[in-house]
């Protein structure tokens, strides 16, 4: 097999984030936001001080999904305000300048999504920046065409992996695809079982993206594919249970994943249980018994409580967004804002212009990424084996309390995992 071919296969086969992670139905909030939501105590003081931008105002573009009729991502929206006046009032704004933001509401539809691409284009923004949106391509099509940088969160679909002019500031493959495989690493586990909701990018991406993470981990992958809806995977658990895993790992929505878990924890109980984010619905855990106790849960935002980063974002959501809680789904609208102006400023940025923003993020040293706890993105193209998009290799991995909500943050960052064999 050649490296190049491999490439290609393995960056059209992380489609697996936006048909699993970002959903089957778009990016819900039910789960993330319950399996990871925080509740920091409010300072105001980690605000810092004062530092207000005085400059003439440039105006940003920002698109979200917002509420649609399966899900409700409001909360991102109001994260990315909150960033807005933090970055205005507390950061001297881009070097100077107050951001303006314009925010413009697709509502899980691809046609609104162009929509909202065209009107950033007859606004003339320097730049675009998005959370973790299921219609993402849409705008892709439109801002790249117009040379407008498209600035997100993570990057969702092979067209935002392969596309020149879009940087992802967070690695959501690291998490999902990295955090088992660095498990299985770090216990020196040698026999893995990825268990993958029956839909094509899910299963392309385990078949491709799972077994090149736990093989550079040291470990033999069997791929486990369950159509949706099947109420009890118990004959298939137990099938997969004759190699002997030593861990698992979940892909799919939070009600494929339930009945998942559940077979795992009586057929193979002593492994090691790995899942996605997405996997985690609080509604759900009384249904298995146990709960999400011990499961170990691939994220994109740390929103543990005692970390300056969440201090910090409290802080802000508390005075510019009252009533909007700390959640994964507002963390997508603060994040990649609030990453942006990092770049932006460290790269001296004063006159934003796509070109600048663009040769801006190719000068910027590295940053850290908000809500984080310190992992650093650089997007000169050099972080991510598989993608010159992708501004960070790092990812997070936790362990689920019973009722879905997440402990034990840890950061990790190993390039090897996505490393192509040489043949």
């Amino acid at each position: 097999m050649k490296t190049h071919s491999l490439r290609r296969r393995l960056a059209a086969t992380c489609a697996v984030s936006a048909a699993v992670v970002v959903g089957v139905a778009g990016c819900t909030s039910t789960s993330d936001d319950s399996a990871a939501g925080s509740s920091a105590a409010v300072d105001p003081a980690a605000l810092g001080e004062p530092n207000q931008a005085t400059g003439t105002p440039v105006t940003l573009g920002f698109i979200s999904d917002g509420k649609t009729g399966y899900f409700d991502n409001t909360d991102e929206i109001a994260g990315a305000q909150a960033a807005v006046s933090y970055i205005n009032e507390y950061l001297g704004g881009l070097n100077g300048h107050p951001i303006d933001l314009k925010v413009c509401v697709a509502h899980g539809n691809p046609a609104e999504a162009t929509d909202c691409a065209n009107q950033m284009v007859t606004e003339q923004v320097p730049a675009v920046l998005e959370g973790a949106m299921g219609s993402v391509d849409a705008t892709v099509d439109v801002l790249t065409k117009a040379q407008i940088p498209l600035v997100l969160h993570y990057l969702t679909s092979p067209k935002t992996l392969t596309t020149p002019g879009i940087w992802g500031l967070m690695n959501g493959n690291a998490s999902n695809f990295g955090a088992p495989a660095e498990i299985a690493k770090d216990e020196g586990i040698t026999k893995a079982a990825i268990v993958t909701i029956d839909v094509p990018a899910a299963v392309a991406g385990a078949n491709n993206l799972g077994k090149l993470t736990f093989g550079n981990a040291g470990a033999q992958t069997d791929v486990v594919t369950i159509a949706p809806g099947v109420p009890d995977p118990t004959s298939q658990i137990t099938a997969a249970s004759q190699a002997d895993p030593g861990i698992y790992s979940v892909l799919g929505t939070a009600d494929f994943c339930a009945p998942v878990i559940k077979s795992i924890r009586s057929i193979a109980p002593d492994a090691v249980l790995s899942v996605i984010d997405r996997c985690i619905d609080p509604g759900a855990a009384k249904s298995i018994p146990g709960g999400y106790e011990g499961v170990r849960v691939g994220t994109t935002v740390n929103l543990d409580p005692d970390t300056d980063d969440v201090k910090l974002f409290a802080a802000a959501l508390d005075k510019y967004s009252d009533g909007t809680a700390v959640s994964a789904t507002s963390g997508y609208g603060w994040a990649p804002l609030l990453g942006f102006a990092r770049a932006m400023n460290a790269a001296e940025v004063s006159d934003l212009t796509p070109e600048t923003v663009k040769s801006g993020l190719a000068s910027a040293p590295a940053q850290e990424y908000p809500l984080t706890d310190g992992i650093m993105f650089q997007c000169n193209g050099e972080a991510f084996p598989l993608s010159k998009n992708d501004c960070s290799v790092g990812g997070i991995r936790a362990t689920a309390n019973e009722d879905g909500s997440l402990r034990d943050y840890q950061s990790f960052n190993d390039p090897s995992l996505f490393t192509m064999p040489s043949s």
